[in-house]
């Protein structure tokens, strides 16, 4: 690969600054159409519980969350420290000439979303996870009232105890709920704000609340779903700021006791009786249990372990395929690598991971 051209192509890059979503109005306002307009009950599948996979509104929600290309999982790179370094980031451009690992382009045709797809991916850097809006909206369909004279109900409301990065603010604005959202992060929080002025319904409430989900106490009997993903201890260093759960309780064993514990007694305490508390977790490599660790708290609590939905994720491209010798292509199963009690639906090529759903 020609050396100058890999420089030429970095320098113009540099020049043109990072690839950040795009923020111009028109494009956010196209977006937000597709995801309101988006079929969500065809990503429902009852029989097996599953909900589907589609990336509508996605890229909206990262639009408002610039600094999140910046956070730390664990000890991998982030894309912000791959641009930074002239090293790293020709490498990421040559393997994108070259058409390793990515699709090939020429230097003229590589376009933005080509590089975050390159910065995100490339060798030993993570970027942290955000929700996909419309699995989000499809769990309020699922299990929370809309406004409908017909039936005579009105939009029930729901607590989002970590908000994270606008995914499910973003589906219940889809969905016609009413949303009650904590998190303490700064930047976060003033990336939320923005999402809720400028998308939200003004017939509904959005509260937002720039505080830890264990110091939260919601009036009792006020809540009809409670539902969230809740922060992995110590792996996404989601800010700096005191309230975080990862620094305001230093080991494993305190976090799971005063903040995960406590943030599922608090959605006891505000949930209405029979209804529901949703949490999505997978067991990783940092936290092996943390299945097992969430329902068994959720049940301490006086919770009943209702059921449990599986949220399709995605297979890393060109990660899920594998050839035979005969030239035959795969789909490799899902690795039941740190799979405890709770076994995935059998689908090849596809990844699950469980929403716990659990009964006041």
């Amino acid at each position: 690969m020609n050396d100058e051209l890999i420089q030429q192509v970095h320098d113009e890059w540099k020049d043109r600054g990072f690839p950040y979503y795009p923020t111009d109005e028109n494009w956010r306002n196209h977006i937000y159409k597709q995801l309101v307009s988006f079929k969500r009950d065809t990503l429902v599948d009852r029989r097996i519980k599953v909900i589907g996979q589609s990336a509508h509104g996605l890229n909206l929600a990262w639009s408002f969350m610039e600094h999140a290309w910046g956070i730390k999982c664990g000890k991998m790179r982030t894309p912000i420290e791959i641009w930074n370094d002239e090293e790293h980031l020709k490498k990421g451009l040559s393997k994108i000439l070259s058409g390793t690992f990515f699709q090939k382009k020429p230097a003229h045709k590589i376009t933005e979303s080509d590089m975050r797809s390159m910065l995100r991916r490339y060798s030993g850097t993570q970027m942290v996870s955000n929700f996909r809006p419309t699995a989000a909206a499809a769990m309020y369909d699922i299990f929370v009232d809309k406004d409908s004279p017909l039936e005579g109900t009105e939009a029930g409301t729901v607590w989002d105890p970590s908000m994270g990065y606008g995914g499910r603010l973003l589906g219940a604005i889809a969905a016609g709920v009413n949303y009650i959202g904590t998190d303490p992060c700064i930047p976060t929080y003033e990336g939320l704000k923005q999402i809720r002025d400028t998308y939200g319904h003004s017939h509904k409430s959005y509260s937002l609340l720039r505080q830890g989900s264990e110091t939260y106490t919601p009036p009792e009997e006020s809540l009809d779903f409670v539902f969230t993903s809740p922060p992995y201890f110590g792996w996404e260093a989601y800010g700096d700021e005191p309230e975080q759960s990862s620094i305001k309780f230093k080991t494993a064993d305190v976090w799971k006791e005063k903040f995960l514990k406590q943030t599922i007694a608090n959605a006891y305490r505000g949930l209405k009786t029979g209804k529901y508390l949703a949490l999505n977790v997978a067991n990783t490599k940092q936290y092996k249990t943390f299945e097992e660790d969430t329902v068994a708290l959720a049940k301490e609590v006086g919770f009943e372990h209702a059921d449990t939905w599986w949220l399709s994720l995605s297979t890393q491209q060109g990660g899920s395929a594998v050839a035979t010798l005969d030239g035959d292509v795969t789909e490799k199963k899902q690795k039941q690598k740190y799979m405890g009690e709770y076994v995935r639906p059998d689908i090849p090529g596809r990844k699950f991971e469980p929403t716990f759903i659990f009964k006041k």
